[in-house]
C-alpha cells in the first residue's frame, strides 16, 4: 500500500514539476515584453527620428497584443495543474495553529471527513462541470475578449476537468493515508521535497 501511495506522490510530482515549467517561461515572455515596451518608446513616438523603425520593431515584438492573455492563461494553467503537486506535499492552506497541536487520529478523523464530505463532492463537481463547459467552449470555438487580440480560450477551459482529474487522484492517496493514521495513529510517509519556512520553523519547535 505505501508503495502505492507514494506511486501517485511521485505522478503528482512529476505533473507538478513539469507545469512548473511554465513559471520560467512567463518570466522570460513578461521580461520580454518589457524590453520591447522600452525600446519602442523612443522609436514609435509621433516625430521620433527613428519612426521608420517603429513597425519592423513590432514585427518582431510578438507580445505586443497578447501580453496581457499570455499571463493570464500561462499563470492559469500553472495554478490549476500545480494543486495535485501542492496536495501531495501536504502544502495546502489549513489552521496549523490549531491542526498541528492535536493528535495523530484527530488530525487523521478531521481531514477523512473532509475528504469524503467535503473534497471529493466539490472535485466531482469541477469535473463534472468544467467537462461541460469545457465542451461547450470547444463547439462555439470561444474566444477572449479582454483584449483586442481575442485569443482562443476553449484550450484553457480543458484545463479545467484536467485539474479536477489529477486533483481525485492525489485525494485518493491522501483519503487512504488519514484512514490508515486513524487505525494506526502514525501518519504513513508522504515524499518531499521544497518546504516553506514557517513550515520548517514548526517542526522545529516541535522537537
Amino acid at each position: 500500500m505505501q508503495r502505492f501511495l507514494l506511486g501517485i506522490d511521485r505522478f503528482s510530482g512529476w505533473s507538478g514539476k513539469a507545469v512548473a515549467w511554465l513559471i520560467l517561461a512567463s518570466t522570460i515572455l513578461i521580461s520580454y515584453d518589457v524590453v520591447m515596451r522600452y525600446l519602442s518608446k523612443p522609436i514609435c513616438e509621433k516625430g521620433a527620428a527613428l519612426l521608420a523603425l517603429c513597425e519592423p520593431l513590432r514585427t518582431i515584438w510578438f507580445t505586443y497584443y497578447y501580453a496581457y492573455d499570455m499571463t493570464y492563461y500561462l499563470y492559469a494553467i500553472f495554478f490549476m495543474l500545480g494543486g495535485a503537486y501542492a496536495l501531495s506535499r501536504g502544502q495546502h492552506l489549513r489552521g496549523d495553529v490549531f491542526y498541528r497541536l492535536w493528535p495523530v487520529r484527530v488530525q487523521a478523523g478531521v481531514d477523512l471527513v473532509l475528504f469524503l464530505f467535503a473534497f471529493f463532492p466539490g472535485i466531482l463537481a469541477l469535473v463534472s462541470v468544467g467537462a461541460q463547459w469545457a465542451e461547450a467552449s470547444w463547439e462555439i470555438k470561444e474566444r477572449s475578449f479582454t483584449t483586442a487580440a481575442a485569443p482562443p480560450i476553449y484550450p484553457l477551459k480543458a484545463i479545467i476537468p484536467i485539474a479536477g482529474v489529477l486533483m481525485a487522484i492525489q485525494g485518493t492517496a491522501e483519503t487512504i493515508r488519514a484512514a490508515r493514521a486513524l487505525q494506526t495513529g502514525v501518519w504513513p510517509a508522504r515524499l518531499s521535497d521544497v518546504e516553506e519556512t514557517e513550515t520548517v520553523l514548526a517542526h522545529q519547535e516541535e522537537l
